[in-house]
């Protein structure tokens, strides 16, 4: 009798076992659905938006196929935009070695380098939430897609558009400044607007230097500062910006008006803090002659002259 009573007891623990395993397994799976995001972008066109998303199954075919569609359907949001504008369609994708190959209709290459950012950063996202895709490489037509200096951008994953997502507003600002590049000529300035996400305690200053060193996003402007070169010290005082480069800015200068490189960054500077005047150094070393003949040592202020549409310091400043 008591055998028989423990067999019982046994059984139905199991039972319950299995039960509670059921149940953990199925709120589990529940949760992991929540965890697939779907991108588009605000109304104002300058980050990403996420809303929760639940496919049909959880196979590559399936999802590759209900991303796709969302994207090429343009679904729009209340409190945004579709991630693709009008004309933009995804004309084809494979997958090899875990590399995604996504080609878009000619239409791609008509976006502004601004809104392209946000759509390549939205794609990577949502295609790498598939599985089996590792990374994201994006086609125009049958060519790779290329940055402004012409080179291909090749694969990318998550890694690649920090800077485009993420929650914690409380550590991150978003700003939108303007940076100055040169024309084809390299001989005057041209301004461009760029929205930035970027870590609160970094300086203005130090945010639009770095964004200057990666050149421009935007046809038909072309960079005026090395890409390596590296803010060694950044202070301010007195309405004065004193900037100290390494090497590289001098050493490594581009095939552009010596001028045409200093004042980039003198009035870059400017229109994104509230000095008026920038002193550039080269590690350390003030008596340094940039180019030819310009002298760095000495207080460089806004420079009307050279912009190739002159607009008034006050209008540029943020």
């Amino acid at each position: 009798m008591k055998k028989t009573i423990l067999i019982i007891c046994v059984a139905a623990a199991c039972i319950l076992f299995g039960l509670v395993a059921f149940i953990g397994l199925s709120g589990r799976n529940k949760n992991e659905e929540q965890q697939y995001r779907f991108y588009y972008i605000n109304s104002d066109e300058t980050r990403l938006k996420e809303e929760k998303y639940t496919p049909e199954k959880e196979t590559t075919e399936v999802m590759l196929r209900n991303f796709s569609e969302s994207l090429n359907n343009r679904e729009t949001r209340e409190d945004g935009i579709s991630l693709f504008p009008d004309g933009v369609k995804i004309s084809s994708y494979s997958i090899q070695d875990g590399v995604l190959n996504v080609e878009f209709n000619e239409a791609y290459d008509k976006m502004s380098r601004t809104r392209e950012l946000l759509v390549r950063a939205g794609i990577v996202k949502i295609f790498l939430q598939v599985p089996g895709v590792d990374s994201v490489e994006i086609y125009v037509g049958k060519k790779p897609l290329t940055d402004t200096r012409g080179e291909e951008v090749g694969a990318m994953n998550n890694d690649t558009f920090v800077e485009f997502s993420g929650s914690d507003g409380d550590v991150y600002s978003y700003d939108t400044f303007t940076l100055y590049f040169t024309n084809k000529n390299g001989d005057k300035l041209v301004a461009e607007q760029r929205s930035v996400r970027y870590r609160r305690n970094l300086p203005k200053a130090t945010v639009v230097l770095e964004q200057l060193a990666r050149g421009p996003l935007e046809k038909g402007h072309y960079p005026t500062i090395p890409e390596n070169s590296e803010v060694l010290s950044l202070t301010r005082a007195n309405g004065i910006c004193y900037v100290d480069y390494n090497s590289v800015f001098q050493d490594y200068a581009l095939d552009v008006s010596e001028q045409i490189a200093v004042y980039s960054v003198v009035n870059t500077l400017i229109a994104a803090t509230d000095v008026d005047k920038v002193e550039i150094s080269i590690e350390g070393n003030k008596e340094v002659t940039f180019g030819q003949n310009m002298q760095l040592y000495k207080f460089y202020e806004w420079n009307d002259s050279l912009l190739a549409h002159t607009k008034a310091k006050k209008e540029q400043k943020k």
